[in-house]
């Protein structure tokens, strides 16, 4: 089956800082990452290197910052209170939680330091700032449950093989 709009796909993948190298994340130490081709799910670039292709493909696909995360926006670096934190049973260093943004959208942001009462968060995702370096190979490819398409993400995944 070929990747096409409304396909699941399952990848695996590696991901480098292009210019240090720097391996950044591996998807064998997490399993597959999945997503719905053409529901804007994923990084367009790679959507778009993957149209068409089928189970077992393999690349190098090269994203500059620009076309995946973005520069590093200082403005998403905060200054907390433990009082902010006061709903949380347990807070630490590099504890992940979800804002809820004035427009309703919601942003993950995550515990850089705490600092006696300060509390330090970073909203910029992990990979803004750099450039980068996929290595991807397409481990599966079907079709999306009508279910899956209104939720508009993939749900447990079920290999047809």
């Amino acid at each position: 089956m070929k990747i096409g709009e409304n396909k699941v796909v399952a990848l695996d993948y590696k991901v480098y800082d292009a210019d240090t190298k720097e391996l950044l994340e591996d998807t064998a130490e997490l399993g597959p990452y999945y997503y719905i081709q053409g529901m804007g799910l994923f990084l367009p670039k790679i959507e778009a290197a993957l149209d068409s292709k089928s189970k077992g493909y393999k690349t190098t696909i090269e994203i500059p910052m620009e076309e995946a995360y973005g520069d590093y926006d200082e403005e998403l670096v905060e200054e907390l209170t433990k009082a902010d934190f006061a709903d949380f049973e347990d807070i630490y260093e590099g504890m992940e939680f979800v804002v809820e943004l004035e427009d309703g959208s919601e942003m993950v942001a995550v515990i850089t330091e705490i600092d006696g009462d300060k509390v330090y968060t970073d909203s910029n995702h992990p990979f803004s700032g750099r450039n980068l370096l996929f290595e991807v190979e397409v481990a599966d490819v079907r079709e999306a449950t009508d279910e899956e398409l209104d939720h508009g993400h993939v749900h447990e995944y079920e290999n047809e093989e």
